[in-house]
């Protein structure tokens, strides 16, 4: 199938190594996305998710307090990529593949030039006419018994 659309224009916000995570957490809040790229420069040195922030996070009086450490002590390290001109279903294939949920966008010299999430990919699909089928899953409910009941 070839996609004959406009290129998606999205805004990337990135972080040098030593933004404090707690900044990042409140650029990602006010702006509601949930992978931030780290880059030294424009060379992508890691990925810094929602998750990764939550998991150095405690509570306090109900509300999330993020340390001030440099978000690069959280961030993975040399995350999967894909290049400008990678295939929509080779992206989706690498996701799936290393269940992750973003996918930088290098060039051949690792500079960031973007970054493909899961949502862009079911924007990607719900634009597209096929789209407007049915779900092509049948589905099984497997139900387990309740915890400490034998199965």
């Amino acid at each position: 199938m070839t996609i004959a659309a406009e290129p998606m224009t999205r805004k990337v916000f990135v972080v040098p190594p030593d933004y404090p995570l707690s900044a990042a957490w409140d650029l990602m809040s006010r702006h509601h996305f949930r992978h931030l790229p780290v880059v030294s420069g424009r060379a992508l040195i890691g990925i810094l998710s929602d998750r990764d922030i939550l998991a150095r996070a405690t509570m306090e009086s109900g509300a999330i307090r993020v340390p001030e450490t440099p978000v690069v002590e959280a961030a993975t390290p040399w995350p999967n990529v894909c290049g400008p001109k990678t295939d929509v279903c080779d992206v989706v294939r690498l996701m799936i593949e290393k269940k992750i949920d973003a996918v930088p966008v290098v060039d051949g010299a690792n500079q960031l030039v973007g970054l493909v999430t899961s949502t862009d990919l079911l924007l990607l699909l719900i634009s597209l006419e096929e789209a407007k089928v049915p779900l092509p899953f049948m589905f099984h409910i497997e139900q387990r018994a309740a915890a400490g009941a034998a199965e």
